[in-house]
């Protein structure tokens, strides 16, 4: 969501600047992650007037147009079909810089010289329209700076909203939290109605079918609007906000929902067909029309607004073509009310359509916000459309929702924040939030409907807590006070490992826990899956039940990207749905990826990224905390190549697999290149975890290398291989690698050579060669009788 900045000072009195106050909202938690310049693009482009037009010879669409600058008249090519003789517009002069990164240069076109450029609001940055040029009221001045003519010396506040806070899709909800901030009044606009003697019941009644999926419905009667342009300042507010102006009534209903959060529709009365409003839900096969101008064929999911006879709007989401308002509409009969974001959502996701009014239902807007909405919409009405406003509005309530009452506990408040605030205060800053407090022997808090989020006295203290800012808390750490928690083992074994993996070359990346549920059924089908009730998108309807999914869609993003040279490691959560024992479950998880090459330096050539990187990252891990060998097993995971697809084990306890991704996943993901991945459970690898801080003296009696070259099937497994040699060679070998890995024709088909290098070594005596030859020779008949293995000769 995006606001004006002069705005949101309108509404509060602050002289803070844009980057002050985007930063008090970002900490206090209604973050804002971008600040525009409004009028970024009006730099060297003034108001002009067309005081001619001629056709250029040899040319259809582009006239030469005369404009008048204040100080000179020049000649300038315009292929805008809106363009008449006396219109006042702007003019972009040689050497401007408009959207899109266009420069504006002297150029001559079929022999005419055009010495800058009329624009449109497109070119101007303001808004998408580039259906002809901008038009400027009558009375702009001629030669002034169009920046300062529009007032758009301001700027463009981009807010991420969280799902929770749908007071915050407002410009009221936002000015709310920065009143508060600052310790000034929040400023309403001013309601003046003047209301005629006629009532709105005598033209209107209505009737909910769905009370679920409509709890309350209104409706107002405005006659004798005059249908035309909004004023500038309104429609300013709508295009800084991202929104195309249309006509002063839809206009008006869009200024009221993004002042307010509460979404509002107008109807052509004479076009509605009755004079009744029945809320009721789409019967199956129903078709209806959107003022998109597109056909729906229609399921119980949608909930339509009817006329008692057909679907004139869905509700919450688009209106119908039929009762939409048009340039001859004079009654209008004005909506608001409150949906269940749950149906809102459905019958949103059914239309394929995503609008301003089906994203703040869906996060849940205040149903007693309705009668400011429509008070300010009539007056507005009443004001820029010279309509007469009937009296009152026929309200459909039948469970009305009343405030909450929560008590606060001064003292918990203190003990929870570690600091001395005074009880004034903290009921001070719960008022200033829209929170009206009681005093007694607790405070006793009201919460407001629009504050749905809050639900207990913990809630409070964060509103508290936010609003005094977490940088003016003492530390918890220094003070030693009720805060302070010591360092948590998990954690602490969560840090190293993002050490660990960092200095192995590794970037840490941050999932958010969401997935798609189509392609993790594609990925594991036999993993059960936690689905959720109100989505954010239709991309992320579920918790994740593994992290591959997050690591294949940020491996496939940076690849699109050209960044192809990936190693990436996440430590996350997955989630399952209740199990035996009725619990739910959160699994802490590692998971690592490596892609494309390994950069090289001046000594050491690039090369392809190999499996062996993968495991050599989790090899760094055991020995930082004394892990046991670990073992190797084939197993089926069903994203992972079954030829390449392991079970990693430490000792007997299974810590999680890797492998190579399969092709068919892959080519999901739309990734060309072969990719290695493990993913570990975090609880089994911290249990076997002990940091070895110990001092270990150097040997001091001499180590006795040897060699062994074995052939042994393709088929058997290297690691047994391994395994069986440090078990025969006992305590006395030190270490046991594999240094060779050979195929080819000098050994057969079907066979492989495997390199092994056994270094043996006591630490309480120097070995004699016939020992050591002699646990050598029981090695190599043990790989006999087991693998059937040759001793290759060296």
């Amino acid at each position: 969501m995006q606001l004006s900045y002069l705005w949101l000072k309108e509404l509060t009195g602050l002289n803070w600047s844009a980057p002050e106050m985007a930063e008090r909202l970002t900490l206090s938690g209604c973050a804002c992650e971008s600040i525009e310049p409004a009028g970024a693009y009006l730099k060297n482009v003034i108001v002009g007037q067309v005081t001619a037009l001629e056709s250029v010879p040899g040319a259809s669409k582009i006239q030469k147009a005369t404009v008048d600058t204040g100080r000179e008249r020049l000649q300038v090519i315009c292929g805008a079909p809106n363009v008449a003789v006396g219109q006042k517009v702007p003019l972009a002069h040689v050497g401007a810089r408009l959207a899109g990164d266009m420069e504006i240069k002297k150029v001559t076109i079929r022999g005419v010289e055009s010495s800058g450029m009329i624009c449109s609001e497109k070119e101007l940055g303001l808004s998408a329209d580039h259906s002809g040029i901008m038009v400027l009221d009558n009375d702009a001045p001629v030669g002034k700076p169009l920046i300062e003519h529009l007032d758009l010396d301001d700027y463009i506040m981009g807010f991420e909203v969280t799902p929770n806070r749908g007071d915050l899709l407002s410009a009221i909800g936002i000015a709310r939290d920065l009143a508060a901030l600052g310790g000034v009044s929040l400023k309403l606009p001013t309601i003046a109605l003047r209301e005629s003697k006629t009532g709105t019941n005598e033209f209107v009644s209505v009737k909910i079918e769905d009370p679920k999926g409509c709890p309350r419905y209104a409706a107002r009667i405005i006659r004798n609007v005059r249908i035309g342009p909004s004023p500038w300042w309104l429609k300013k507010k709508l295009m800084l906000a991202g929104i195309r102006p249309i006509n002063n009534v839809v206009d008006i209903t869009n200024l009221v929902m993004l002042e307010s959060g509460n979404p509002l529709h107008a109807f052509d009365l004479e076009l509605f067909g009755s004079n009744t409003v029945v809320v009721r839900r789409a019967r199956e096969g129903e078709k209806f029309v959107t003022l998109d101008e597109q056909p729906h064929t229609l399921s119980s999911h949608v909930l339509l607004i009817t006329n008692g006879v057909e679907g004139v709007a869905a509700a919450g989401v688009m209106g119908g073509l039929r009762s939409g308002v048009q340039d001859t509409t004079s009654t209008i009969l004005l909506e608001a009310a409150y949906f269940d974001p749950v149906v809102i959502r459905k019958g949103r996701r059914e239309l394929g359509l995503n609008t301003e009014s089906s994203y703040r239902f869906e996060r849940g807007v205040d149903p007693n916000g309705i009668p400011y909405a429509m008070d300010r919409a009539a007056f507005l009405f009443q004001e820029l459309c010279g309509g007469e406003v009937l009296t009152g509005m026929v309200d459909s309530y039948p469970e009305p929702r009343r405030p909450k009452c929560i008590g606060l506990r001064p003292e918990r408040c203190r003990a929870s924040l570690g600091t001395d605030i005074s009880t004034d205060k903290i009921a001070g800053i719960l008022n200033a939030l829209g929170l009206p407090v009681a005093e007694g022997n607790q405070l006793q808090v009201t919460i407001p409907t629009f504050r749905s989020d809050i639900a207990n006295e913990i809630d409070l203290i964060e509103e508290v807590a936010r609003i005094i800012g977490w940088a003016n808390i003492p530390d918890a750490v220094s003070t030693n006070g009720p805060l302070y928690t010591p360092i948590h083992e998990r954690d602490r074994f969560e840090t190293d490992l993002r050490h660990i993996l960092t200095a192995a070359g590794f970037d840490e990346i941050l999932g958010h826990g969401l997935a798609d549920s189509r392609i993790a059924e594609q990925l594991y089908p036999e993993l059960p899956k936690v689905r959720l009730v109100n989505p954010v998108s239709d991309e992320l309807d579920i918790m994740r039940n593994t992290l591959v999914q997050t690591a294949l869609t940020a491996a496939s993003h940076n690849i699109a990207h050209r960044l192809t040279d990936i190693r990436l490691f996440e430590i996350g959560a997955v989630y399952w749905p209740p199990n035996d024992k009725g619990e739910w479950v959160e699994e802490d998880r590692l998971s690592l990826l490596a892609t494309g090459n390994i950069p090289g330096n001046w000594k050491v050539k690039s090369r392809p990224a190999e499996f062996a990187d993968l495991q050599g990252a989790i090899a760094s891990i055991g020995r930082h905390y004394g892990w046991p060998e670990m073992t190797f097993a084939l197993t089926a995971v069903p994203f992972l190549e079954s030829s390449a697809s392991f079970k990693a084990s430490l000792g007997s306890t299974t810590i999680g697999s890797l492998g190579f991704i399969s092709a068919e996943t892959l080519k999901r993901f739309d990734i060309k290149q072969t990719v290695y991945y493990a993913e570990f459970n975090l609880a089994a690898m911290m249990d076997l975890s002990h940091e070895r801080r110990q001092f270990v003296p150097l040997p001091a009696y001499p180590s006795a290398p040897r060699d062994l070259a074995v052939i042994v099937d393709e088929q058997v497994p290297v690691g047994q291989i391994l395994n069986l040699v440090r078990t025969m060679a006992g305590e006395i070998a030190e270490s046991v690698d594999m240094f060779d890995l050979y195929t080819g024709q000098q050994i057969g088909a079907g066979k492989k050579s495997v390199g092994i290098a056994i270094t043996y070594r006591s630490r309480e005596r120097s070995l004699a060669g016939d020992e050591v030859d002699v646990v050598q020779q029981k090695i190599v008949a043990e790989l006999k009788k087991k693998f059937n293995a040759e001793i290759r000769e060296r």
